[in-house]
């Protein structure tokens, strides 16, 4: 079982101030973010859309808010509509933790602290009609220490319309069953392996096993991760950010299930478009 960890949230704390406090793209003031065709109140279809002057990135730099969004430049070749979908995604985060940092700013300005957003998408595997991409996003409100995770999506590339990891299967129920094991044996040893202790994975595979029993794995955030065989998706990752399986001191976890294991259970819709094995990635702060 091929596992990847994302390295500590201290390392996604760098988040760059913006030349002016602009919001890339658009040349307005520190508080304004990019609304792009498709996306927010516009009534342009996001599979109508250009992707040539859409933003490649969102930079907010106030005495609230310090926000830096990339956006891979490969994301631009696929639909339109899942540009616009990211982009929107990420004006929605940007607004609500600007209103937030005001209202935290106004009310309590001896102790305020700016607020931190920086988030970085990308693709992780692309074939045929099947589109995955990862978000990295790291937070910042004042506390101890940010708080980080990774937003995992799947595309229709050919509409771009957002699709569930559920949709990919013939009966989802019989899938979740059949992954579950290697998803929570893979969790105890990456705990295992974390903690200096493997002795102890009995203990931890009893405490994942309780912990997401019952879950619908394939309803939280999963990715395409791209193959070692050309044009082929290599499997999918299950990602659990910290808190979910564990205190935030071990991290986020990343399990990645090969194609081998579960292709048979695909709709034959998309059997066909994954093979080999899962290529390895390079993540967010490697």
């Amino acid at each position: 079982m091929k596992q990847v960890l994302l390295l500590s949230a201290a390392l996604m704390l760098a988040v760059v101030p913006a030349a002016c406090g602009q919001a890339a793209g658009n040349g307005e003031g520190p508080e304004t973010v990019v609304r792009v065709a498709g996306t927010g109140e516009s009534s342009t279809p996001p599979e109508a859309a250009s992707t040539a002057d859409m933003p490649r990135s969102l930079l907010v730099d106030n005495d609230a808010l310090k926000a830096d969004v990339k956006f891979e430049e490969a994301i631009f070749a696929l639909a339109p509509g899942i540009a616009a979908d990211l982009i929107d995604d990420a004006n929605s985060r940007i607004e609500v933790m600007q209103e937030d940092a005001d209202t935290y700013k106004e009310a309590d300005p001896e102790f305020f602290r700016p607020y931190g957003l920086k988030i970085d998408w990308r693709v992780t595997g692309a074939a045929g009609s099947l589109a995955g991409l990862e978000g990295f996003i790291f937070t910042f409100t004042g506390g101890a220490h940010g708080n980080y995770m990774t937003d995992a999506r799947i595309y229709n590339a050919e509409t771009g319309k957002r699709m569930h990891a559920g949709d990919l299967f013939t009966d989802q129920a019989a899938a979740t069953a059949a992954l579950s094991p290697d998803v929570f044996g893979a969790i105890a040893t990456a705990k295992a392996e974390r903690s200096g202790s493997p002795e102890s994975r009995a203990t931890f595979l009893g405490e994942v096993t309780d912990a997401l029993a019952g879950t619908s794995l394939l309803s939280g955030e999963v990715s395409l991760i791209a193959s070692t065989e050309e044009d082929k998706l290599g499997g999918i990752v299950l990602h659990y950010a910290p808190y979910e399986v564990g205190s935030y001191a071990e991290g986020a976890y990343h399990i990645t299930l090969p194609q081998a294991g579960f292709r048979d259970l695909l709709k034959p819709d998309y059997a066909g478009l994954f093979g080999g094995e899962p290529a390895d990635l390079q993540r967010f702060g490697d």
